[in-house]
Parts: C-alpha cells; structure tokens; sequence
C-alpha cells in the first residue's frame, strides 16, 4: 500500500485519479460525462494545485 500526501490532493477534483492514477480511467463509468471530475488532470497530467498525476498516480516526490 502507497502512502498519500493529502496535502498534495484537490478536494473538487477526482481523488480516485489523483491517489490510483490516470488508469483509474479506464474502468470508470464516468468517463466522458460531466459528472467526470478529472478532466482537467486527463487534460493537464496536473490537479489544480500543479500536482503531477501520473498512470499511478501523483507522483512521489
């Protein structure tokens, strides 16, 4: 098990792409509709608060 900084998490942005990573995407039903909340970070690779998020999620640093 990962350990997550929570300090480096968005509270308005998906906290199952920021903790699991961008292959959280591909199983998600939410994908494609607005009721996505990571478009932003699948656009950027960044959450609001400039965060890598990678296909594992947010980077350790």
């Amino acid at each position: 098990m990962r350990r997550i900084d929570t300090s480096l998490l968005t509270s308005d942005e998906c906290w199952a792409v920021q903790i699991s990573g961008l292959q959280h995407c591909e199983s998600c039903k939410f994908v494609g509709l607005t009721a996505c909340m990571g478009q932003n970070i699948r656009k950027t690779g960044k959450n609001n608060k400039g965060v890598v998020v990678g296909i594992k999620g947010i980077a350790v640093q």
